[in-house]
């Protein structure tokens, strides 16, 4: 019995031990729970306002930093425009961070690196005076206070004449290590919150960029990146037909601000000025990277991430062969040179475009001006942008808005004499002074008749010729019946090429001028473009079809490598209208080019008759004046090979002196159909 109680009493004690032992740890559960419970009470209740704001002052802004910009290459592939890396440090300002905290970040970083101070204006100086010595500012104006006070004077007024007051006496106490700091601190200011901008990003050495570097934690918004300007590759070849790119310290240009801003760009984006940069700028501009600040209710950047690393832009594939387009230029100035030997000293222009009158690909586009001295300028630029008269070389269009409308036949013959109307007036062509030749329409092309286009436009005009006529007094209605059948061919209206300002020509009105509608016919009253005349002849030379030039031909998906990506775009010469002529009457004037290359009486057999491949165009000779002396423009139109042709091309020469003698510049267009069909063929 004793021994079952002293069994029973140790089994209680061990009961009530681990009773306690539970009770205590019970208790401190309990204990660490009501804290919890406590804590979470305090914080929903008696800070939760606090940190609802807290959270409310936290805002998440996306800033974009640029990328370089994708690259322009030939139809072949060859890199015509590249990006070059440089070293850049840039500045992010925080949204509430003061002018005099930047202040201090520009002191710094002073003693890091050098700046140009070139670019330091008067006004700068004036400010940054002020900044420094904000209390003999103000006792400079204790005056003008006073009257800002009582609004005896406003704002404007106040800081006026503070800007007056500090003069040279002033700002003549900046020395050098001031200057240093402000040109760094005007950069830093340049921009708008949490917007990177350039501080520095030329000649930027070695040593600036590790000791920047390596400062950064002590330097608040500072960074150092990569930053990349556009090289080219073939040195000034087609450099004006690329165009520009604004600089980091320009953004979008002032003219283009509207245009770029509705497209979602930044101010300080640097963006496409003119030409292809400008045409294909959102092709080439590619993807910015994005960054996502958190700031603090004080504006401060509490923390950041990436959101996107972005990507260089697509790299535009040109219609251009660069090979080509070098020749071009090569032979071009060859000419330009014998002509001026042989007596064009005054000839200021010399432009000449190359392309596939099939699809629309502009092949080469070249143009020179020159100087009294005959030193050139680049001036391709020129071919779709100036207009000149062209003479003969519309004569093929005249003949097919004389089919049209029934003025003329095919196969019609006309003699050829001076034209002799009432008042004394005498027109007459050049290859038949004084005598009367029989001729047809494919003849009056092989030698460039005047009188057969006369006779086209008055026979057009409803008012055939005969000796000693008055000349129609109303000619509105013919003179909107030939220009209409020049339009077709490409001729006074714009050829649709992708660049920005082309020109239609100079198109003046015809209503009871008929001097000027004769002259009109044989191309020596309308101006046209060097483009517009390679659309025309390319429109004879594929049986009709005008087709809309380019020099895009295509999109390549941008790649992290130097490696052509895959196609995203193609660009296509769309056909823009077919002209309203048999393919009977077509033929007709193709087969008068033909002529006007290879027989011997043409216009262009002397240097065409020997072509690599059969050649068929026209020549042309325009009667201007240059500083009221007498000169002509010479032009050649023409493509190859005869039958399916694969190029085309027009010349224009400008202000050449009046024959004779004459000055044969058609030997430029001779050397770029032998090139092309025997050089370019071997690759």
């Amino acid at each position: 019995m004793l021994k079952r109680l002293k069994e029973k009493s140790n089994d209680e004690k061990i009961r009530n031990t681990m009773n306690k032992r539970i009770s205590f740890i019970f208790g401190i559960i309990v204990f660490i729970f009501a804290i919890i419970v406590l804590r979470l009470g305090y914080l929903q209740i008696a800070q939760g306002s606090h940190y609802k704001q807290m959270i409310k002052n936290s805002e998440n802004l996306t800033v974009n930093e640029a990328v370089p910009r994708g690259r322009i290459l030939d139809r072949n592939g060859k890199v015509l425009v590249d990006n070059a890396s440089k070293k850049a440090i840039t500045y992010a300002r925080g949204r509430k961070t003061t002018p005099s905290e930047v202040l201090d970040i520009a002191k710094d970083l002073s003693k890091l690196i050098k700046m140009d101070t070139k670019k330091i204006t008067e006004r700068d100086k004036q400010d940054y005076w002020i900044q420094l010595h904000p209390n003999q500012a103000k006792e400079l104006m204790k005056k003008e206070q006073t009257l800002l006070d009582d609004g005896s004077i406003s704002q404007e007024d106040y800081d006026e004449t503070l800007y007056k007051k500090i003069g040279k006496k002033q700002i003549d106490t900046l020395n050098s290590k001031d200057l240093q700091i402000l040109a760094i601190y005007r950069e830093m200011m340049s921009g708008s919150s949490l917007d990177p901008q350039t501080i520095k990003n030329e000649d930027v050495t070695d040593e600036e960029y590790a000791a920047v570097s390596q400062k950064l934690k002590e330097l608040p918004g500072v960074n150092t990146t990569m930053d990349w300007d556009r090289k080219y590759p073939y040195g000034d070849t087609l450099r004006g037909i690329f165009g520009d790119v604004s600089t980091t310290e320009e953004g979008i240009p002032k003219e283009l601000t509207e245009k770029y801003l509705a497209k979602g760009y930044s101010r300080n984006d640097r963006v496409g000025k003119s030409y292809l940069e400008y045409q294909y700028d959102d092709i080439l501009k590619g993807k910015k990277k994005e960054m996502k600040y958190t700031t603090d209710k004080s504006g401060d950047v509490i923390d950041s991430k990436v959101i996107s690393h972005g990507s260089r832009g697509d790299d535009l594939v040109l219609s251009i062969d660069v090979d080509l387009q070098k020749k071009t230029e090569e032979y071009l100035e060859k000419q330009i040179s014998k002509l001026r030997s042989e007596g064009a000293k005054d000839m200021d222009n010399a432009l000449m475009v190359v392309q596939n009158p099939n699809n629309g690909d502009i092949l080469a586009m070249a143009g020179k001006q020159i100087d009294k001295n005959g030193n050139l300028t680049d001036y391709d630029i020129g071919t779709f942008t100036a207009q000149f008269a062209v003479g003969s070389s519309v004569k093929g269009g005249t003949l097919l808005a004389g089919y049209q409308n029934n003025a003329i036949k095919v196969g019609e013959e006309m003699i050829d004499q001076p034209l002799k109307f009432a008042g004394g007036l005498t027109k007459r062509s050049y290859f038949n002074q004084d005598g009367k030749v029989r001729i047809n329409d494919k003849e009056a092309l092989m030698h460039s008749s005047n009188v057969y286009m006369f006779k086209t436009a008055l026979k057009l005009a409803g008012s055939p010729y005969t000796p000693n006529m008055s000349l129609p007094t109303d000619i509105s209605d013919a003179g909107q019946k030939l220009r209409k059948g020049l339009n077709q061919v490409g001729l006074g209206v714009k050829t649709g090429i992708d660049l920005p300002n082309e020109t239609n020509g100079q198109i003046e009105p015809l209503t009871d001028n008929p001097g000027n509608y004769l002259d009109l016919s044989i191309g020596q009253y309308d101006t046209y473009t060097p483009m517009q005349l390679s659309q025309y002849v390319s429109t004879i030379g594929n049986n009709g079809y005008r087709v809309q030039p380019h020099v895009g031909l295509e999109v390549r998906k941008a790649t992290n490598k130097d490696t052509l990506g895959p196609v995203k775009e193609k660009f296509k010469g769309n056909v823009l209208n077919k002209v309203n002529n048999t393919p009977q009457q077509i033929s007709e004037v193709q087969e008068g080019f033909k002529m006007a290359f290879n027989e011997k009486d043409g216009t262009g057999y002397q240097s065409f008759r020997n072509t690599e491949v059969p050649s068929a165009g026209k020549t042309g000779t325009a009667e201007v004046f240059q500083d009221g002396k007498p000169r002509v423009n010479s032009t050649y139109i023409g493509y190859a090979p005869i039958k399916n042709p694969k190029l085309a091309f027009s010349i224009v020469y400008t202000n050449q002196p009046v024959p004779e003698p004459w000055l044969n510049g058609g030997d430029l267009g001779r050397d770029v159909i032998n090139y092309y069909f025997k050089e370019k063929s071997k690759d």
